[in-house]
């Protein structure tokens, strides 16, 4: 007897690995949603969530300019150039400084010139005082006994008259020697007080002008060369910029977002590919129009405020001037826990 195979119907048959994928399918395409929606609240509004801002790595800035106009003979430095504080950066001539320099000297010679005079009469009278003091006393004694005389009628009224004279004479030399060597100390005093300040004056030009030689106040990196040589620059003036060794970021952070941004935040510096750690170390009250790098097309100059980023130790910072974006190393729990302080009913 011949047994038949039943056969399977085919709403029966069930097939596991189809209905696997089709939850792996499922699920995939949830994520992906998922994740288009958080890129796109990220895109939108993710500069309200957190910190996402764009900054320069720059460094302490520094000029070296002339208090005084000049005539550059020649620039000893150029674009990029690694410098060291007090290194000669532009060689310069200053007509005005000459001639300044020249007027004080003139000027203190002539003082100096009167100071000796005066000094040479103080002397003199110094040795004529005593001549004088005696002559008066003398002068004096002498009247009181023709006096004496000239009451006993013993002397002539012309002779009297000639006595009275003589100690009247003496008693003005005495008095006017006297009154110079006051003077003659006084203006010696006047005239050295002002030879010191003209000294010190010209001391101090001679300093600031170092025969023309301007130097780097810090040490730095040459950022931009702005004179050539025979420019003629005025007082004040730069004629080299540059920055310091010491590089941070000065960051643009949007206001009225999200969260708070503090000092000692520690934030996510993203150079390209690359990352690097740092420390928010001031946060400034002052907002400033962004570089032209950051500016957007067909719309008004953009303003905002400024942040600077210390980088961590142990980072290496990129070189100057290069673009960074920031992103904080907090980036919800911040938000959500300031919000669920604010909301939460109980204490």
């Amino acid at each position: 007897m011949r047994f038949l195979k039943r056969q399977r119907q085919v709403h029966d048959v069930s097939s596991p690995p189809r209905a696997h994928r089709l939850v792996v399918i499922r699920w995939l395409s949830l994520a992906s949603v998922l994740a288009l929606a958080v890129w796109l609240v990220n895109l939108f509004f993710g500069g309200l969530l957190y910190l996402q801002s764009e900054g320069l790595v720059v460094g302490d800035p520094g000029t070296v300019s002339a208090e005084f106009p000049v005539t550059v003979q020649d620039v000893l430095v150029r674009d990029g150039d690694v410098v060291e504080k007090g290194q000669i950066a532009v060689q310069v001539t200053s007509q005005s400084v000459t001639e300044t320099i020249a007027r004080l000297t003139a000027e203190i010679a002539a003082r100096q010139a009167r100071r000796g005079e005066l000094r040479i009469r103080s002397e003199v009278v110094d040795a004529l005082l005593g001549l004088a003091a005696n002559r008066q006393k003398v002068s004096t004694d002498a009247l009181r006994e023709l006096e004496t005389l000239f009451a006993r009628q013993f002397l002539a009224l012309n002779q009297r008259t000639a006595a009275v004279e003589m100690n009247f004479r003496s008693y003005q030399d005495l008095e006017t020697l006297r009154a110079e060597k006051r003077i003659g100390e006084t203006e010696i005093n006047t005239l050295s007080v002002a030879l010191a300040e003209a000294e010190r004056a010209l001391g101090d030009l001679r300093a600031l002008y170092d025969e023309g030689r301007l130097r780097i106040p810090v040490d730095g990196v040459i950022s931009r060369v702005i004179s050539n040589r025979g420019s003629v620059v005025r007082a004040g003036e730069p004629l080299v910029e540059l920055h310091g060794n010491q590089r941070f970021v000065l960051a643009y952070l949007p206001v009225g977002g999200f969260y708070d941004v503090t000092i000692g935040d520690e934030v996510k510096i993203n150079i390209g590919f690359q990352s690097a750690r740092g420390v928010i170390t001031r946060v400034e009250p002052v907002a400033a129009a962004l570089p032209r790098e950051f500016q957007r097309a067909f719309t008004p100059v953009e303003r905002q405020q400024l942040i600077r980023v210390e980088f961590a130790p142990g980072e290496v910072p990129p070189p100057l001037f290069t673009k960074v974006s920031l992103r904080s190393l907090q980036v919800v729990p911040r938000s959500i826990g300031r919000t669920w302080r604010e909301r939460r009913p109980w204490p």
